[in-house]
C-alpha cells in the first residue's frame, strides 16, 4: 500500500534510534530503582576494626529484626568505615546513643550491620552525619579455614608423618597413666576453681605490679645504665682492682696472725674494760650537757677569758703555789658516792646553761669533803721531791732522777706537834703527841628523874 498525500513516515533507522533509547532508559530506570540512589536517606557513619570477609555494598541494616537500610560503601583503608543508608521513616525508632555490631546469620553467611538498643535508650534520635562505633565483628569460619590451609601448607607432610608416629609410639600403651593424669589434672583444675577468686584478686594483683614497674622503667633504666658505666670503669681498672685484691688478702693475712697472736691479750683487755664502759654508761647522760655546756661556756666568755677564739692563741696564769701533800694509799682514797640528779641518777646540774638552771633543784654530794684535812689551816714547809725523765729520752738514755718526798703529812709550825685533824688520844685516854693535855674525864650520867606516884582512890566498901 502506497503512501497517500500528505502523510508522513518515520523512517526504519528512526525506530530502531526510539528502541534503543528506550531500552537504555528501561535499564537506567531499572538500576537506580534497584541501587535505590533516588530513593530518600539519612546518611550515618559506622566505623569499625574490620568490616568482614563477607561484607559488600548493599549489606542490611538491621534493628531487632526489621530492616532499616542498608549499606551504601565500604571503605577499608584505616581499619574500616561503613557509609550507611538509614530509611527516613525508621528514624523516629532509633535512639541517638544507638550501639552497632557487625553480625552474620550463618557461619559462612554474609554480614550485615545490627543495631542494638542500649539499655538506657535517649530521647534525641537519630541524624544525618551521625558516627557508629561496631562493637564486634564476628568471626567468620571461612577465615579460619583460610588460616588453617595456609598452616598446612607450611608443613611437610612427611615429618608431620613422622613427628605423629612418634606420638603414637611414645603414648602407646600409656592410657592407663594418661587416665590417671587427666585425673589429677581435673582435680587441680576443681581447686583452681575453688580460688578463682583469688586468682582473680592475684592476676589484678600482677597488674598493679606491672603498673608500677611501667612507671619505674625509666629510672630503672637509668640505673642500668649508670651502671654500664660502672662495669666499664671496673674493667678499665682492673689491674687495679686485681692488685687492690691482693692487698687485702695480705692485710687479712697480716691481721689474722696478729689477732691469732694476741687473742688472749685482747679477750683480757676487753674483760678489764668491762667496769670502765660499765661506768661510762652509766654517766652516759652527762656527756651531751657536758659538751653543750661546755660550748655554752666558749661562746659566753671561755674564749675571753683563755684564748683560743682565733684558733691559735692560749691565755694562761702561771703561779708558784704552796706543795700539796703526796698521794698516801689508802687514806687518800676517793669517796665517789655522789648523787646529782633526780632520784640520785646521774644529771646535767646545771648544764647546758647555767643561767637557766640556777640554782640547782637537787645536789645531793657525799664526796668525804669535810671529814679531814681538805683545806689545811697551818701550811708547813712542802716536801722537797721532784722527778726528771727527760734523760731517758738522750740519745744515749739515762736514767731518771727522783727524789722522793718525805712521809707524812707537811711539817706544821710546831715541830713535833700533831698535824691538823689527827687523833689525839689513843685507847683509854691515852696521849699520842707530847704536850698534849690529859683526856678529859667524862661527866657523870645524870640520874633520870622518878616518874611521880598517881594517888589511887580505895572504893569505900
Amino acid at each position: 500500500m502506497g503512501r497517500g498525500p500528505g502523510k508522513h513516515r518515520l523512517h526504519d533507522a528512526w525506530w530502531t534510534v526510539i528502541l534503543f533509547a528506550a531500552i537504555v532508559a528501561a535499564i537506567l530506570v531499572t538500576t537506580v530503582s534497584f541501587t535505590g540512589t533516588l530513593r530518600p536517606h539519612v546518611a550515618v557513619t559506622l566505623t569499625s576494626e574490620r568490616s568482614g570477609l563477607v561484607m559488600d555494598a548493599g549489606a542490611k541494616v538491621m534493628l531487632r529484626g526489621v530492616q532499616v537500610g542498608r549499606v551504601r560503601q565500604i571503605d577499608s583503608n584505616h581499619g574500616a568505615s561503613l557509609e550507611l543508608e538509614i530509611d527516613p521513616d525508621q528514624i523516629r525508632y532509633i535512639p541517638a546513643n544507638v550501639e552497632a555490631q557487625i553480625s552474620a546469620t550463618t557461619a559462612f553467611g554474609a554480614k550485615f550491620v545490627d543495631l542494638v538498643i542500649p539499655p538506657t535508650p535517649s530521647r534525641a534520635r537519630l541524624a544525618a552525619g551521625a558516627v557508629l562505633h561496631s562493637k564486634n565483628v564476628s568471626t567468620e569460619i571461612n577465615t579460619v579455614f583460610e588460616n588453617v590451609v595456609d598452616l598446612l601448607n607450611m608443613i611437610d607432610p612427611l615429618k608431620l608423618n613422622a613427628v605423629l608416629s612418634a606420638v603414637a609410639e611414645g603414648v602407646r600403651g600409656q592410657g592407663e597413666r594418661i587416665g590417671q593424669a587427666t585425673t589429677d589434672l581435673n582435680q587441680v583444675l576443681q581447686a583452681l576453681n575453688a580460688r578463682r577468686d583469688t586468682l582473680r584478686q592475684n592476676w589484678r594483683s600482677l597488674r598493679d605490679f606491672s603498673n608500677t614497674y611501667d612507671a619505674a622503667a625509666r629510672d630503672i633504666l637509668t640505673i642500668l645504665d649508670a651502671a654500664s658505666t660502672t662495669s666499664t670503669t671496673v674493667v678499665d681498672h682492673a689491674r687495679s682492682l686485681d692488685s687492690l685484691l691482693l692487698n687485702v688478702i695480705g692485710l687479712a693475712d697480716t691481721g689474722t696472725n696478729l689477732l691469732a697472736n694476741n687473742r688472749e691479750s685482747l679477750t683480757t683487755s676487753i674483760n678489764i674494760l668491762e667496769p670502765t664502759t660499765n661506768l661510762l654508761f652509766k654517766y652516759n647522760p652527762e656527756y651531751t650537757c657536758l659538751l653543750q655546756g661546755t660550748k655554752w661556756y666558749l661562746d659566753n666568755g671561755g674564749y675571753a677569758a683563755w684564748g683560743g677564739a682565733d684558733g691559735r692563741t692560749l691565755q694562761l696564769d702561771v703561779a708558784l703555789l704552796l706543795g700539796n701533800d703526796p698521794y698516801v694509799f689508802p687514806d687518800n682514797l676517793p669517796l665517789v658516792a655522789a648523787r646529782g640528779g633526780p632520784g640520785g641518777a646521774p644529771g646535767c646540774g646545771s648544764l647546758p646553761d647555767a643561767t637557766k638552771n640556777f640554782p640547782v633543784r637537787q645536789l645531793v654530794t657525799d664526796t668525804g669533803w669535810g671529814t679531814g684535812l681538805d683545806i689545811r689551816p697551818n701550811p708547813g714547809i712542802g716536801h722537797p721531791c721532784w722527778a726528771d725523765y727527760l734523760p731517758v729520752t738522750r740519745a744515749v738514755p739515762q736514767p731518771p732522777s727522783v727524789r722522793p718526798c718525805l712521809p707524812g703529812p707537811a711539817i706544821g709550825p710546831n715541830p713535833g706537834g700533831p698535824p691538823y685533824g689527827a687523833a689525839l688520844y689513843g685507847p683509854g685516854g691515852v696521849p699520842l703527841w707530847p704536850g698534849v693535855p690529859p683526856a678529859p674525864t667524862e661527866p657523870a650520867p645524870i640520874p633520870e628523874p622518878l616518874a611521880p606516884q598517881q594517888e589511887t582512890e580505895t572504893p569505900s566498901p
